[in-house]
């Protein structure tokens, strides 16, 4: 009886350290998910910045300036078209260092590699045999260009009496117009959309006059007068593309023109009748307009202008002036 007792009291010590670990595993289990509760937690990296809506595509330019936007068109050989923050810009292949699109991760260099979808028609007025050229592709050629012009005319010469200089001459009015050919070369691009052209003149061109010439106050006389020219010249040009509707360039044109001129006087018996060749005539005008590649020779522009026919021969020095339209 006491060996039993003996027995069962000697277990106690391990049922109590059983039981001890039982509850300590419990209690672990049960206190787990508050310590992760209270355990800090790392901050999630933030996402990375979505692309600028409208910039995701690039033309890189031979001269090192990328263009963003994005590509609506790709004609190899030809042009491309970018929409930019600034709208649709035609960009010269021959401009293009290469194109990169957002949805090819390898930038392609040559249009060849770009998506199918780029190298379809883009617009609706164009049809699938579309092979529409770019703008400044389809600059350069010959066109016929003209103008009108409102003159203002002052004629005055030196004359020798007694020994002493005195000036003579007369002033009027009348009208002019001129054709001429002009032998325009490619635009090259500036920054933005800016644009710039020259061009070769060769015309005609003739003013008719009318003019009262005074020699002091004693002597008055009215007369006509005629000038008729040959145009050979220059025109410089600085100005912007605007691909609204049709694209078209528009800006300022200064150009400068040797103009031999053939002179006759009529009217007056004072006057001789018989014309003269004059070699050294200029002329300088100042141009604001637009052109369209493809409708050359009929929009029109505003022309000032200002010629001189210095002194030669006994031809007095003739500067005219004024305002005209012109269509180049």
């Amino acid at each position: 009886m006491s060996h039993r007792r003996r027995s069962s009291l000697s277990c106690l010590p391990r049922l109590r350290a059983r039981h001890g670990s039982l509850l300590a595993a419990l209690a672990l289990a049960l206190l787990a998910p508050f310590a992760a509760a209270q355990a800090p937690q790392q901050p999630a990296a933030p996402p990375a910045p979505p692309a600028r809506p409208g910039l995701a595509d690039a033309v890189v330019l031979r001269d090192g300036t990328t263009l963003r936007g994005t590509l609506l068109r790709v004609e190899p050989d030809n042009y491309v078209l970018l929409l930019g923050i600034n709208g649709v810009r035609t960009i010269p292949w021959r401009v293009v260092e290469r194109v990169e699109s957002a949805t090819q991760p390898s930038a392609p260099t040559a249009a060849s590699e770009l998506r199918a979808d780029l190298l379809a028609p883009c617009c609706a007025d164009d049809g699938p045999e579309s092979t529409r050229p770019a703008a400044e592709a389809a600059w350069a050629d010959v066109s016929l260009g003209w103008d009108l012009r409102a003159e203002g005319v002052a004629l005055f010469k030196r004359y020798t009496v007694a020994e002493r200089a005195v000036w003579y001459g007369g002033e009027g009015y009348g009208a002019g117009a001129s054709v001429s050919l002009h032998l325009r070369g490619p635009a090259w691009l500036g920054a933005g959309a800016a644009a710039r052209w020259a061009e070769l003149e060769l015309g005609a061109s003739n003013s008719f006059h009318t003019l009262s010439w005074r020699e002091g106050a004693a002597f008055e006389t009215d007369l006509m007068e005629n000038q008729t020219s040959l145009i050979v010249g220059a025109h410089f040009a600085s100005g912007r593309w605007s691909q609204a509707g049709r694209p078209s360039w528009s800006g300022l044109v200064f150009g400068v023109a040797w103009l031999p001129t053939y002179v006759r006087f009529f009217g007056s018996k004072d006057f001789s009748p018989t014309g003269a060749l004059h070699p050294a005539g200029l002329r300088m005008t100042a141009d604001w307009g637009r052109v369209t590649p493809g409708r050359k020779g009929r929009v029109p522009g505003l022309r000032a202008f200002i010629t001189w026919l210095p002194y030669v021969g006994h031809l007095p020095t003739s500067v005219s002036f004024g305002l005209g339209t012109v269509f180049y």
